[in-house]
């Protein structure tokens, strides 16, 4: 009985000892793994900032830029113009602080005013249909130079560029061909049209504060409607007769108004003294014409054989 006994106790202890070992290992695994745990999110948080530093960096380097010698750069900051710089290298806060945009203002632009300007070589332009100021019609076409004066004026206060210079300049054009004649817009009137349409141009782009400034404006084509191109050919044919003729009378007058005059005071010496003023007439006549006489002397047996001299040509 008492070993049966102490077998039993025996077998309680060992199962005893068994629950209590099971027990401290299920509690130093939790334990260690949470320490593994631990380190490997230091390791993992040091890569991860370096990663961000990094980018950091790199966005913040992004900063700079480099401007061209026939460039200018405007920079916004949260949209509102914060410097304007010329060329060479500079640093803007990256986006989303600061925006950049840079333009060229060396390079000159053309726009065509009454035509599109084509990208080749075209046949001249037909150009716009305008009214003279004597109801007549003209075909206009006109070529404008500019270049960029003012980078944030040419950014941020108008838009297309091109399309309102082209509308502003026909506007102008029209205004001031309707107020000359048809023969003043042909031809002296060119120039004049040329210089207005420049002028005033430019003073409403600067109204406009457009930050552009008109290099030159140069006719292309300025010709009459096919309607009435022979009607005016046929009075500008009969103006250049009318100027021939007078020329041609302003010429027979100044060589024959010296000659009356010379005869009139050859006149009145001769009725002073006519003998003389004949006398002297003759001797004046004779040394203009014996320099051109040519002499023959002939010995014709003191004239009693007759002569038989032909006539010829030199």
């Amino acid at each position: 009985m008492t070993l049966a006994s102490d077998q039993a106790l025996g077998s309680d202890t060992r199962r005893e000892a068994d629950h209590a070992a099971e027990d401290l290992t299920r509690g130093v695994e939790p334990r260690s793994r949470s320490g593994l745990s631990r380190l490997a999110w230091r390791r993992h948080r040091y890569w991860i900032l370096a990663i961000l530093g990094l980018f950091l960096g790199a966005h913040l380097a992004s900063g700079f830029y480099v401007v061209g010698a026939d460039e200018r750069a405007v920079v916004r900051r949260f949209g509102a113009v914060e410097a304007e710089v010329g060329p060479g290298m500079h640093y803007r806060f990256p986006w989303p602080v600061d925006r950049l945009d840079v333009v060229k203002t060396t390079s000159v632009k053309k726009v065509g005013v009454g035509f599109a300007i084509p990208a080749g070589e075209s046949a001249a332009p037909s150009g716009m249909e305008l009214v003279t100021g004597d109801t007549n019609i003209v075909n206009a076409a006109l070529v404008l130079q500019y270049v960029i004066r003012d980078p944030a004026e040419f950014l941020f206060q108008i838009e297309e560029a091109p399309a309102y210079v082209e509308a502003v300049a026909e506007g102008v054009l029209t205004e001031t061909v309707i107020g000359m004649p048809i023969d003043e817009v042909l031809t002296r009137g060119r120039v004049a049209v040329q210089e207005r349409v420049k002028a005033e141009t430019q003073e409403l782009l600067d109204r406009r504060r457009s930050g552009i400034r008109i290099v030159s404006a140069s006719i292309m084509t300025m010709t009459l409607d096919r309607s009435v191109v022979q009607a005016f050919q046929d009075v500008a044919n009969a103006v250049a007769d009318r100027e021939k003729v007078i020329n041609e009378a302003r010429a027979y007058a100044s060589n024959l108004i010296p000659k009356a005059r010379r005869f009139l005071a050859l006149q009145k010496e001769y009725e002073k003294a006519p003998d003389v003023t004949r006398t002297r007439l003759y001797l004046e006549a004779m040394e203009k014409i014996l320099p051109k006489l040519q002499l023959y002397i002939i010995d014709s047996d003191k004239g009693r054989v007759p002569l038989h001299l032909g006539v010829t040509g030199p």
